[in-house]
């Protein structure tokens, strides 16, 4: 027998992040993600229980491998967490004694791939324990990080071949969630994905700026929402705190990720936004059983019935991007690039321009 699921409240934590270069440091983050917990939990609470809480990409161990072009094995080695590790176990006190999910990013070393490390999205269910990873499938240029496309044969040696070792989906008592971080959530093939695996909220975390203040990260996430009739969170991450050079005080950076976190519903409404770039957050009801009525019913609003599998998989025979990779830092990935548009100009995807 299917139970119901009472409607909750989700809140997207957008946070000051302070900029940090080595693992144990992150912990003044962590401190301050509690801290928010402890706030957002007992206020929002006041109306419904809070059973989900979204963090944004790099609140924890904030970006200091893009912005320094650190080399993959000396960040592996050096910052890169485990998942379970002391930063996940952190927030699963949270979880357990808040009787709430949590959903975050870190970026995590495997075991099975030395000197590599990967882009990870976790999820912390209300006892406290790691239930779901993923890990991102498409970075830009300046992220370092390896994906599962990197190390494609082994990866589908490791996991198998399926939707599932791609875009896994957390089922749990307060409805099926997953999701990604960045630029992986321009692409609109990740969230049908995971929608066609079950997924009925999403989550997609931060932009930075320029992109966030050209309401890019509020098209998208909306439009993923849309297009698989799902709810979207999507916090982003607050103020930078960039260290100053000799003992000078600190740089705080207000737009540098631009803000704007929201949730989404599943007709693309916008629940909730704010347009405080620092700290904040985010707060709307989830109705899963709502969700589900209008998945069965609606028949316009509704795309994913419709579609047509065959026509569509002509799309992706080609190879564009290519597989199995070495780790690569910022003009490695730009030669990378470079001949990938080479490809798309022969195969007539682009046309070259004249002169």
């Amino acid at each position: 027998e299917i139970k119901m699921i009472d409607p909750y409240l989700a809140v997207g934590l957008q946070t000051k992040v302070k900029h940090v270069s080595t693992r144990d440091e992150v912990n003044v983050n962590l401190k301050h993600i509690g801290n928010m917990i402890d706030m957002v939990t007992h206020m929002c609470s006041l109306e419904l229980p809070v059973r989900l809480i979204a963090l944004g990409e790099g609140a924890i161990q904030g970006f200091v491998d893009e912005i320094m072009d650190m080399d993959q094995a000396q960040y592996a080695n050096t910052m890169a967490a485990e998942i379970p590790g002391f930063e996940t176990d952190f927030l699963g006190e949270y979880a357990k004694s808040k009787n709430t999910f949590i959903i975050g990013q870190l970026k995590e070393r495997l075991p099975e791939y030395k000197d590599r490390f990967f882009n990870t999205v976790f999820i912390i269910d209300d006892n406290g324990d790691v239930i779901y990873k993923h890990h991102k499938n498409i970075v830009v240029f300046v992220e370092h990080s390896t994906t599962p496309h990197d190390v494609y044969d082994q990866w589908i040696e490791q996991h198998g071949d399926s939707l599932e070792a791609f875009f896994p989906v957390a089922k749990t008592k307060i409805g099926n969630i997953a999701g990604t971080v960045g630029v992986e959530g321009s692409f609109p093939e990740v969230f049908r994905a995971f929608a066609l695996n079950g997924a009925e909220i999403l989550y997609r975390a931060s932009l930075p700026e320029p992109w966030v203040s050209r309401e890019i990260f509020e098209v998208q996430n909306r439009s993923r929402a849309i297009d698989n009739t799902a709810y979207m969170i999507a916090p982003n991450t607050g103020s930078l705190i960039m260290p100053g050079e000799n003992n000078d005080s600190p740089t705080t950076i207000d737009g540098a990720l631009g803000g704007r976190s929201s949730i989404i519903d599943y007709k693309g409404t916008i629940l909730a936004s704010n347009n405080i770039v620092g700290d904040t957050y985010v707060a709307s009801e989830i109705n899963i059983d709502a969700l589900r009525y209008y998945r069965e019913n609606a028949k316009f609003q509704n795309w994913i019935p419709y579609l047509k599998t065959e026509i569509f998989s002509k799309m992706y025979e080609k190879e564009i991007w290519p597989k199995n990779l070495p780790p690569m830092k910022h003009a490695d990935a730009g030669k990378v690039f470079k001949e990938t548009i080479k490809t798309l100009i022969d195969r007539g995807v682009y046309s070259k321009r004249k002169g």
